[in-house]
């Protein structure tokens, strides 16, 4: 075969592959407002019901290193399936600025401050009991404005699997070194 029969049936090819990647490319136009967070939390405590489960709410923003860090231990195979398997997630986006600000969820704000975490800094965690969504467990250290954030000290990782603990009472041993072991050395 030409070389030059040869380039074309590659650039067909190509065009083949690429065909469905570009189809697939989303729109321009309005992107829609994230669901408020009552919505969120009902939809996660309707799924903990249902599970005999609790609730784990991370509020987090996009500016925030220290959620990414925390959000990454937490995706971590090990770690998410244990987490998993003792709660329903819910992240809810607080805090954003500019035109990030309308990728909040509405009244998010208003739980965060419910907690206790409105001026304790992100990320911010709380342990919600399943069916009565009242708090368990939060990331503050010594009550308002002690959140740990993203646990580096030692004290803050054991706190942080405490609120865990909390949360999931038949958590065991193993799954709390599990959890340890995931964050960076201290």
């Amino acid at each position: 075969m030409s070389s030059r029969r040869l380039i074309v049936a590659a650039v067909v090819v190509a065009s083949f592959l690429a065909a469905p990647a570009l189809s697939a490319t989303p729109v321009d136009g309005p992107v829609p407002a994230p669901p408020p967070a009552e919505a969120v939390l009902a939809a996660a405590a309707k799924a903990a019901r249902a599970a005999k489960k609790n609730v784990l709410v991370l509020f987090h923003a996009s500016w925030c290193g220290w959620c990414r860090k925390l959000e990454a231990v937490l995706a971590t195979p090990n770690v998410a399936e244990i987490v998993d398997r003792h709660f329903v997630r819910a992240e809810l986006t607080v805090f954003e600025r500019g035109e990030r600000k309308e990728t909040e969820n509405a009244g998010a704000e208003a739980l965060l401050e419910a907690l206790a975490g409105s001026d304790a800094g992100l990320p911010f965690m709380a342990a919600l009991d399943g069916r009565t969504r009242k708090p368990i467990a939060t990331s503050n250290l010594a009550g308002p404005g002690t959140n740990v954030g993203f646990p580096s000290k030692a004290e803050e990782v054991e706190h942080f699997v405490g609120l865990l603990r909390k949360g999931a009472p038949r958590m065991t041993p193993a799954e709390e070194g599990a959890i340890r072991a995931a964050f960076p050395s201290r």
